[in-house]
C-alpha cells in the first residue's frame, strides 16, 4: 500500500516544499512547515513515524529576479546536490523541534533525478508549485514511471531560489523539508532544476530521497 505525504511551505520569495510515502502501510499526508505558512502535517504516520494534523494560511512571495545562470544537471549538478545533502546529513541537527542524529550519506541514483527532472520541468513550463503535477500524478507517481521499484519515496520542492546554497538553506529551515533530508530510512537521492524566465518565480527545484525494494 502506497500513501503519498505532502509539505509544503512558502515565505516570502521564496518557497519550498516536502512530502514523504512509504508502502509498508504507513502514511503521511499534509502540510508540513514549508509551501505554507504555519503549516502542520495532515495525516497519519510516515514510515519515519511522524504524523499529526492541522495546517495553515498561505502567503503567495512576489516574483524574484531571474537568477544567474547555474549548471546544467548533469555530474557537475549531481555532485554539488549530493555532496550539500551529504554533508547536512553529517552533523546532528533540530528540524523544528525535533533533533536528528547524523547519518549514513546516501548515493545518488539516475531515476529518482529524472523523476525530479520531470517535476521541475512541468512546474517551469506550466508556471504551478505543488507535489501534485497538473496530470494529477504524486512524487511516488513519477518515481514509479521512472522504472524505480521503491519502498519509501520523499520529495522537496522549491521555487526561487538563485542556487544550491540558497535552496538547501531554504530546506533545512523548513521542519518538513529538514526530516526529508535528514531521514535514516533513504539510501537513494536524485534532483533537479528547469528555468523558465515567463514563469512566476523563474527557477523551479525538486530533490526525490528513496529507498528501493
Amino acid at each position: 500500500m502506497r500513501i503519498f505525504s505532502l509539505l509544503l511551505l512558502t515565505a516570502l520569495l521564496v518557497s519550498g516544499c516536502g512530502g514523504s510515502s512509504s508502502n509498508d502501510g504507513s502514511a503521511n499526508n499534509g502540510n508540513s512547515g514549508s509551501g505554507q505558512i504555519g503549516g502542520g502535517d495532515n495525516g497519519g504516520s510516515g514510515s519515519d513515524g511522524s504524523g499529526g494534523s492541522g495546517g495553515g494560511g498561505s502567503e503567495t512571495p512576489d516574483p524574484i529576479p531571474t537568477p544567474e545562470p547555474m549548471p546544467d544537471p548533469d555530474g557537475t549538478f549531481a555532485d554539488q546536490m549530493l555532496t550539500a545533502v551529504n554533508a547536512a546529513r553529517a552533523v546532528g541537527r533540530n528540524c523544528g523541534s525535533t533533533f536528528y542524529p547524523a547519518v549514513a550519506p546516501l548515493t545518488w541514483d539516475a531515476k529518482l533525478q529524472s523523476a525530479a527532472q520531470v517535476h521541475s520541468t512541468n512546474m517551469a513550463n506550466y508556471n504551478f508549485f505543488n507535489h501534485t503535477g497538473l496530470d494529477g500524478k504524486s512524487a511516488s507517481d513519477r518515481v514509479t514511471d521512472q522504472g524505480y521499484a521503491w519502498r519509501s519515496v520523499a520529495e522537496n520542492i522549491a521555487a526561487g531560489q538563485k542556487d544550491i546554497d540558497t535552496v538547501m538553506t531554504t530546506w533545512l529551515n523548513s521542519p518538513g523539508h529538514c526530516k526529508n533530508i535528514m531521514g535514516s530510512n533513504y539510501t537513494q537521492m536524485g534532483s533537479a532544476y528547469d528555468m523558465n524566465s515567463g514563469s512566476q518565480y523563474n527557477i523551479y527545484w525538486t530533490q526525490v530521497f528513496a529507498t528501493p525494494q
